[in-house]
């Protein structure tokens, strides 16, 4: 093709296409202005999409962040509807000891050579019991040391295994004491029986188990505190007494009688005690030895 065919196709080819943009300033503006608004909205609507995605995947994420740790035990506010975690409680892995049971050919507890302890804590609380006793006795009788005809003391403390075989473990404590009025002597004892694991017995029926008594029973009430008195026909060791059971099963008896074991001694002419009087005793916590 010659050089004067080439520049006339090249013109033709420019008057048939699109002129080029004005250059005219204010319309410049205006076409700049135009496109920079299309890219804001454009920019926003991608950002919104962004944010549209974002909140739809927010919801999804936190139920799995959620599900990944314990669930809180309660909602700030008091607004939600989680229940609040159980406190699990601890399980007692200790077991009850139950109480030792004597057998056929057990030894002795503690060293004993036979039923009584004749030293150590258990003798100890024996004569605390009968200094107690001592000390109950009311104004106008005395507690002497008074002896028997072979010299031995009619004051005495005993401690002592009471269990039988098949029995849980148990102690009977014991005192017994003179009771002097002018020339006139009787006795009085006290009892003590830790809790010996056997069903309770009703005053009288417990009252009438002591020294296999018999009588007429009458139940004294001494501060709400039920307590049986037997007074006996006057053939018994003791005139009168009285029992009374804690309700830890500890029982204690009270016993007066106006003739002593001495035989060269004659007779009080009263008892020591009323019958509420014996009452009250059989109550009182200085008689109570649970151990």
């Amino acid at each position: 093709m010659k050089e004067e065919e080439l520049g006339e196709a090249l013109h033709d080819l420019m008057v048939r296409t699109t002129p080029p943009p004005s250059m005219d300033p204010a319309s410049a503006l205006d076409q700049g202005r135009r496109a920079l608004k299309r890219r804001r909205i454009a920019v926003t609507g991608a950002a919104a999409v962004t944010l549209a995605v974002g909140l739809g995947a927010g919801p999804a994420l936190v139920v799995h962040y959620a599900g990944s740790r314990p669930a809180s035990p309660m909602v700030a506010g008091g607004t939600g509807t989680s229940r609040p975690l159980a406190t699990p409680r601890p399980v007692s892995t200790v077991t009850p000891k139950a109480p030792a049971t004597r057998k056929s050919g057990d030894p002795w507890p503690e060293g004993q050579t036979d039923r009584t302890a004749t030293a150590g804590p258990r003798a100890d609380r024996a004569v605390t019991l009968m200094n107690e006793l001592s000390s109950s006795v009311p104004a106008g009788f005395t507690s002497p040391n008074l002896k028997y005809p072979d010299g031995l003391s009619m004051r005495w403390p005993q401690a002592q295994y009471a269990s039988n075989d098949g029995e849980q473990d148990y102690w009977q404590y014991q005192a017994t004491i003179p009771v002097q009025k002018g020339d006139r002597v009787g006795k009085l004892l006290a009892s003590s029986t830790t809790p010996d694991g056997k069903p309770a017995l009703t005053p009288c029926k417990l009252a009438q188990k002591f020294w296999g008594g018999t009588g007429s029973c009458t139940v004294v009430d001494v501060a709400g505190k039920k307590v049986g008195v037997l007074t006996t026909n006057g053939h018994d060791s003791y005139d009168q007494w009285a029992v009374y059971r804690y309700a830890d099963g500890t029982v204690v008896y009270v016993a007066q009688a106006k003739k002593s074991d001495s035989n060269d001694r004659p007779p009080l002419q009263q008892p020591v005690f009323t019958a509420r009087q014996l009452a009250e005793l059989a109550t009182s916590p200085n008689f109570k030895i649970s151990t």
